[in-house]
């Protein structure tokens, strides 16, 4: 048998819009095709001279959401809470390069020898942080390449309806699943994941 595309169902949480003025958090990574086949790292801060920029409270409200030993108090300042948040990760989080090779080297022991190919909702969101990390910091194309599969545009295609008509709340009347969306990245990514096995396996029943 020829080698195969494994797609794999990617979340990632981040202080802010976009990598390098802002740094990502954490990111989960699981199979469609099992999705208790996963992996998590939370990361320490990147910080990079002359462009690192202060964590927005906005984005890190959100993070906070799947800490369950973080919780964000509307009495205090924004800008505590959001020291709070990064305090956490500067306590547990893994060294971003260190977290990037074990995530290479559980992804090789994964596919043995077939071809990753990362799924996000929207894709152009959590690939783009993973895509950028890996450069940056290991200078070298990923081994999921440079492209990667959108749930949004797919759901499009499948039940022939516009961008307006798509949406979480979409997916899941559709294709239903036990999994809550918690901002826990793997837990997020394992509920974006079993909804794209069941929507291919939805469209490939009436083929």
């Amino acid at each position: 048998m020829g080698r195969k595309a494994v797609t794999y169902s990617i979340d990632v949480e981040a202080s802010g819009p976009i990598p390098g003025p802002w740094w990502m958090c954490s990111f989960g990574v699981c199979r469609t095709d099992d999705t208790s086949r996963g992996f998590m790292r939370e990361l320490r801060p990147l910080v990079i001279e002359g462009l690192s920029e202060p964590d927005r409270a906005d984005a890190m409200r959100v993070v906070c959401q799947g800490l369950p030993d973080v919780t964000w108090d509307e009495a205090l300042p924004d800008a505590e809470n959001v020291a709070r948040v990064r305090r956490h990760f500067e306590e547990h989080g893994t060294e971003p390069a260190r977290a990037l090779e074990d995530f290479r080297l559980w992804l090789l022991e994964d596919l043995d020898g077939d071809r990753p190919v990362l799924v996000g909702s929207p894709v152009t969101f959590d690939f783009l942080w993973i895509y950028w990390y890996w450069w940056f910091l290991r200078d070298e194309m990923p081994p999921f390449g440079f492209s990667g599969l959108d749930l949004r545009s797919y759901f499009m295609g499948a039940h022939g309806v516009g961008f307006m008509g798509t949406g979480k709340a979409r997916y899941l009347k559709h294709y239903p699943n036990e999994f809550a969306h918690t901002h826990d990245p793997l837990e997020d990514a394992r509920q974006q994941g079993r909804i794209w096995h069941d929507m291919v396996k939805a469209r490939e029943s009436r083929d």
